[in-house]
């Protein structure tokens, strides 16, 4: 959406309009738009923080929208209906979109499992099996002096 900028949001008023929304809610609204500037933050954070040329003017389409009796809901899908989805900050949570809702916590519950499978792994001493020590085949003589040298050791 950057560089795009504004593109008017207007919506003839309903017959008898009167507001619907509180300036709170309208602010509401507003948080929950992308502002079309490089700033990446929502319409109502863009104009009260740094107001750049395109967050006013959203402002002043929503402020118009309002008085003229629409409820939240459908002045997010007239700015829907002029930007497309991209607009919306989070998305409608409809068809494809789910999977941006689903991935992040299924990702983070397998990573869980993971790693838990890992600890309890790594907790767990090898299986070793039992090492037969193979017996000296000499004979007794060379035994004997072998065990008096090995005796001469321990004394030294």
């Amino acid at each position: 959406m950057a560089g795009d900028g504004h593109r008017p949001v207007s919506l003839p008023p309903k017959p008898g309009a009167r507001a619907q929304l509180t300036a709170d809610e309208r602010d509401a609204v507003e948080r929950r738009l992308a502002c079309p500037c490089p700033c990446t933050l929502d319409v109502f954070t863009c104009r009260t923080s740094m107001p750049c040329g395109f967050s006013p003017a959203m402002h002043s389409d929503i402020v118009k929208l309002v008085s003229g009796g629409y409820s939240g809901d459908e002045i997010l899908a007239a700015f829907e209906n002029v930007y497309g989805e991209v607009v919306l900050l989070s998305p409608k949570k409809t068809g494809f979109n789910w999977l941006g809702y689903l991935l992040p916590s299924i990702g983070i519950v397998s990573g869980g499992a993971v790693l838990a499978l890992l600890i309890g792994r790594w907790r767990q001493p090898p299986a070793t099996a039992p090492v037969a020590v193979p017996r000296a085949g000499g004979s007794p003589d060379e035994m004997a002096r072998l065990e008096s040298m090995i005796r001469d050791d321990e004394r030294r």
